[in-house]
């Protein structure tokens, strides 16, 4: 099953999705086509990474759910996803799932730190929200967020500082 998952995901570039509706479709009626996806989640083909982690975030806004037999396995390798494309999804399919506060805390962590450090602002782009959703379930990570937020609402990067302005409304705070 994962080889078949995998061929269907090669191909092209880490800017298309190629034929990723097929796998979606697969894993929204099949298990064992989904944990295939997650299986991929650190084939060598960067490629195959970028569409796997992409099917796995377009299933769970149709199943939110089908996230939870994955959260020991994200969480666990947090550090290790190294890639900017599956740190887009990442943050994505957190918000699927209930986080006890220690592994809120870690997820949060490691999420602040990819939007502080990764080259990729598209990474803090979608980092900020989970992060902060995480912050409003925990009052001190609330009093770590708000000042990291407020040094970030002040990057070049105008998606990041354009998100960071959004986040402070839904929060009703200044920056």
């Amino acid at each position: 099953m994962i080889q078949d998952i995998k061929k269907i995901l090669e191909g092209g570039n880490r800017t298309s999705v190629g034929r990723a509706a097929e796998v979606i479709d697969q894993a929204l009626t099949s298990n064992e086509a989904l944990d295939a996806v997650y299986n991929l989640f650190f084939d060598a083909d960067p490629v195959v990474v970028m569409r796997s982690s992409y099917v796995a975030m377009r299933v769970a806004e149709q199943k939110p759910e089908s996230v939870l037999p994955h959260k020991q396995e994200i969480l666990k390798n947090l550090d290790a996803y190294k890639q900017q494309e599956i740190r887009w999804h990442i943050p994505q399919l957190l918000l699927h799932v209930e986080l006890t506060p220690q592994e809120r805390r870690l997820a949060y962590q490691e999420l602040m730190h990819w939007a502080e450090t990764d080259s990729s602002k598209i990474v803090a782009y979608y980092s900020l929200p989970t992060a902060a959703k995480f912050a409003t379930e925990d009052e001190s990570l609330m009093t770590d967020f708000l000042p990291r937020l407020r040094q970030l609402s002040r990057s070049e990067a105008k998606s990041v500082a354009n998100r960071c302005k959004k986040i402070a409304k839904t929060l009703k705070i200044e920056l």
